[in-house]
C-alpha cells in the first residue's frame, strides 16, 4: 500500500523514503498542503510506465495513420495502383531531398 507524506517530511526524510520505496516495491505519494503532487516510485515501475507511455503513443500514431490511409483511399479511388505507387515514390523522393537540403540526412544519389 502506498505511503503518503507531506512535502516537508519528504524533504527531511528523502533517503529513508527512497529505501522504503525500494524495499517495499511501492510508491510514496508526496502532498503539498494536502494536495497530491508527486509520486516517488521504484525505478522498475518508472521503466514500465515509460514503456507503456511509448506503446500508447505508438498505438495512437498507428490509429491516426490508419484513419489517414482510409481518407486518402476514399479521395483517390480513381487512381490505379500503379499511379498511386508512382505518386508515393515521387512524394518520398521530395521529402528525402528536402531533408537532405536542410542537412537532416545525408545520402549519395545514384
Amino acid at each position: 500500500m502506498p505511503k503518503t507524506v507531506s512535502a516537508s517530511e519528504a524533504k527531511n526524510r528523502l533517503g529513508a523514503l527512497i529505501k522504503w520505496s525500494q524495499d517495499n516495491q511501492d510508491e510514496v505519494i508526496i502532498e503539498n498542503r494536502g494536495v497530491r503532487t508527486v509520486a516517488l516510485v521504484p525505478y522498475e515501475v518508472y521503466e514500465q510506465l515509460v514503456a507503456f507511455r511509448e506503446q500508447t503513443r505508438r498505438q495512437k500514431a498507428l490509429e491516426r495513420l490508419e484513419k489517414l490511409k482510409e481518407q486518402v483511399q476514399a479521395r483517390n479511388q480513381d487512381l490505379t495502383e500503379t499511379q498511386a505507387a508512382e505518386l508515393g515514390d515521387q512524394l518520398t523522393r521530395e521529402v528525402i531531398e528536402e531533408m537532405a537540403a536542410e542537412g537532416q540526412i545525408r545520402f549519395q544519389k545514384s
